[in-house]
C-alpha cells in the first residue's frame, strides 16, 4: 500500500510505504519524470506550487492507479481535495454571478446593484471619455470578473471598455486583492500608439508608457531597467512574438508588480502547441488580472478558443471548458450549432466572455459595391492556365479542404494571378505580411516548380511585368481620383504586399500622392503616417 502524503512547508506530495516496486518500474518512473521527482529521507517527493497543488495530486493519483498500484491520501491530502472542491463550487457560484452581469440580468441582485453603482461612481470621477451602456456593462463585467475575453466586434471601443475596468480595480484600496495599479499589453507593434493615445482620451493625461519592442530598437539594458525598476512606467508594451525570449523576466516584473495583462488581437496566439500562445500562457500565471480582446475568436474553429480560456483562467480553465482540445477540433470537424455539446459549451464559456455586435452599435448600413473589371488578354491567358492546374488537383483530390497548407498556398497563387500576375514571379513569403504567412513558407518560390517547366507560361509572365499594367490598378487610379476630387482622402487595403508597393508606384505615376502602411515601414514612420492622415489640415493628404 502507497500513502499519498503531503508537507505544506517544503510544497512536497510524499509517497510512502513499499516504495520499492515503484522505484523498480521504470515506465512509471518515466511518467513521474515531469512531475520532478526526487528522493526525500527516503521517500517519493513531488513538488508542487500552491495554485497548482490539486493538478499535481491527480495526476499523481492517476499515475498510480495506470499501473495498477493501491494507495490511499494522509489526512492532510485530503482536506486538500475538500477545499478545492469547495473552492471550484464557490467558484462557479461567482461564475453564475458574472453571467447575471454579462447578460444584464442582475436587477434581482442588491449586491451587485450596490456594486454597479460603485462602479459607475468611479469611472465618472476618473474617466474624461464617456462610456455608453453597454460598454459600461462590459467594463463593470470586466472588473467584476478580472479575468474575461472581450469578443466586440471593431469599433465597439474596446481599449476605453479595457480603461474602464482598469480605472475601477486601480482606485480599489491597495489590500484589496483585485487592486492593480500596471498594465501590460501584448499585441500587434501597430496597436501601441492607439493604446496610448486611447489612455490620454480616457484619462484626459498622457500616460507613463514602455515600449519593449517596436519603433528603434532598445537595447536589452534598457529593457530589463525597465522590468526590473522599483517604479516602472504605468504601461507596458509588447509584440506576440517577443514575449517568448523576456518571458521569465517578465514572470519576475508580474511577481513584483500588481499587474493587469491584456493580450490585444488574441486570436494570434490561438495555438495551443505554439510559441506564442505557451509563453503568453506561462506569463499570466503571474499576472493580478487577464483580458483577451479580439473581434475573431474562432476564425479557425472551437479549438481557438482553447489558448485564450487557458490565458484568462491559467489553473482552472479546464474545469471551465470540460472538454479537452481534441474534443474542440472534432467539434468544428462536426459543426452543428444546433447540436447539445455545442449548446452545452456554449454555456460552460459564456460567464467568461461578453461581445458587442454590429447591430448594437446602431451604426448606419454599409454600402459594398462590387466592381467588376475585365482582364486584358495576357492576364485572362495566364489565369486560365493556373486555374485550369490547381482546379483539377482540387478535383482529383476528394478531402482537400482550404485549411490544408498546400491548398491554401494554391488559392493565393490563384488570386495572385487575378491580381497581378507578376507577383507570381515571388514567393508567397515575399507576398504576405510575416503574420499571415505563417504554415506556408514552405510554398516558397520552389513549389512554384509546379508550373515552372511551362517555359512558354513563365516567358508570358516574365513579358506581363515589363510590358502590362493590370486592369484594377487602371480602374483603382479612376476611383481614387474621383473619391478625392469628392473628399479629399481615400484608404484602400490590398491582400498582397506587393501589390501595395506597385500600386503606390503606379499612382505616382498618374501624379496622385499615397503612403504605404505595411510590416517593412518602421513604426514611429507608420505613427506619423497615420497622424497626418487623420489631421483635416495637413496638406500632404488633400
Amino acid at each position: 500500500m502507497i500513502v499519498v502524503n503531503s508537507d505544506s512547508n517544503k510544497g512536497n506530495f510524499l509517497l510512502e510505504g513499499n516504495l520499492k516496486e515503484i522505484l523498480d518500474n521504470r515506465r512509471l518512473l518515466l511518467s513521474m519524470k515531469r512531475l520532478n521527482y526526487g528522493m526525500d529521507e527516503g521517500k517519493i517527493g513531488i513538488p508542487y506550487k500552491e495554485e497548482t497543488k490539486i493538478q499535481i495530486l491527480t495526476e499523481i493519483q492517476g499515475i498510480l492507479e495506470k499501473f495498477g498500484f493501491s494507495y490511499e491520501l494522509s489526512k492532510e491530502a485530503e482536506n486538500n481535495l475538500e477545499s478545492y472542491t469547495r473552492e471550484l463550487r464557490d467558484f462557479f457560484e461567482f461564475a453564475e454571478y458574472a453571467r447575471k452581469i454579462r447578460n444584464n440580468e442582475f436587477s434581482d441582485n442588491l449586491s451587485l446593484i450596490n456594486e454597479f453603482e460603485d462602479f459607475q461612481k468611479v469611472v465618472k470621477n476618473h474617466l474624461v471619455r464617456r462610456l455608453y451602456p453597454l460598454q459600461l456593462l462590459s467594463a463593470f463585467h470586466l472588473a467584476f470578473s478580472q479575468n474575461a475575453c472581450n469578443f466586440a466586434v471593431p469599433g465597439a471601443g474596446k481599449t476605453s471598455i479595457v480603461y474602464g475596468a482598469y480605472s475601477y480595480l486601480k482606485n480599489l484600496p491597495l489590500e484589496n486583492p483585485k487592486h492593480v495599479d500596471r498594465i501590460l499589453v501584448i499585441g500587434p507593434i501597430s496597436s501601441f500608439a492607439p493604446w496610448e493615445n486611447e489612455y490620454e482620451e480616457c484619462f484626459g493625461k498622457k500616460p507613463s508608457s514602455f515600449r519593449l519592442s517596436g519603433g528603434e530598437e532598445e537595447s536589452k539594458n534598457k529593457k530589463l531597467e525597465h522590468l526590473y525598476s522599483g517604479n516602472p512606467a504605468e504601461i507596458t508594451l509588447i509584440w506576440h512574438g517577443a514575449v517568448e525570449g523576456l518571458q521569465s523576466e517578465i514572470v519576475d516584473f508580474l511577481k513584483k508588480h500588481k499587474t493587469m495583462v491584456i493580450v490585444d488581437e488574441a486570436h494570434r496566439i490561438k495555438n495551443a502547441y505554439g510559441h506564442w500562445g505557451k509563453s503568453s500562457v506561462e506569463i499570466a500565471k503571474e499576472a493580478r488580472a487577464r483580458v483577451v480582446l479580439t473581434g475573431t475568436p474562432v476564425p479557425n474553429g472551437y479549438e481557438d478558443l482553447y489558448n485564450l480560456y487557458q490565458f484568462i483562467y491559467p489553473y482552472k480553465f479546464k474545469d471551465i471548458l470540460k472538454v479537452h482540445y481534441s474534443n474542440l477540433v472534432d467539434m468544428t470537424k462536426n459543426s452543428n450549432l444546433e447540436s447539445e455539446r455545442v449548446k452545452a459549451f456554449t454555456k460552460n464559456i459564456s460567464p467568461f466572455f461578453i461581445r458587442i455586435k454590429k447591430k448594437d452599435l446602431n451604426l448606419p448600413p454599409i454600402k459594398n459595391y462590387q466592381i467588376p473589371v475585365q482582364m486584358d488578354e495576357l492576364q485572362s491567358e495566364i489565369y486560365d492556365f493556373i486555374e485550369e492546374k490547381y482546379v483539377s488537383s482540387f478535383l482529383g483530390n476528394q478531402s482537400a479542404t482550404i485549411k490544408d497548407v498546400l491548398n491554401k498556398a494554391r488559392l493565393i497563387r490563384l488570386r495572385q494571378a487575378a491580381s497581378n500576375p507578376s507577383l507570381l514571379l515571388r514567393s508567397i513569403q515575399d507576398n504576405l505580411d510575416k503574420e499571415d504567412y505563417d504554415g506556408l513558407k514552405t510554398f516558397g518560390q520552389e513549389r512554384l516548380g509546379e508550373f515552372q517547366n511551362d517555359s512558354d507560361i513563365l516567358y508570358k509572365i516574365g513579358d506581363y511585368e515589363k510590358n502590362y499594367i493590370p486592369q484594377k490598378y487602371i480602374k483603382t487610379s479612376e476611383l481614387v481620383s474621383e473619391i478625392i476630387s469628392k473628399s479629399g482622402k481615400v484608404i484602400m487595403w490590398t491582400i498582397f504586399i506587393q501589390t501595395a508597393i506597385r500600386l503606390r508606384e503606379y499612382l505616382s505615376s498618374k501624379d496622385i500622392k499615397s503612403e504605404l502602411l505595411i510590416g517593412e515601414v518602421e513604426q514611429a514612420s507608420r505613427e506619423i503616417i497615420i497622424q497626418k492622415f487623420n489631421n483635416p489640415e495637413d496638406q500632404d493628404f488633400q
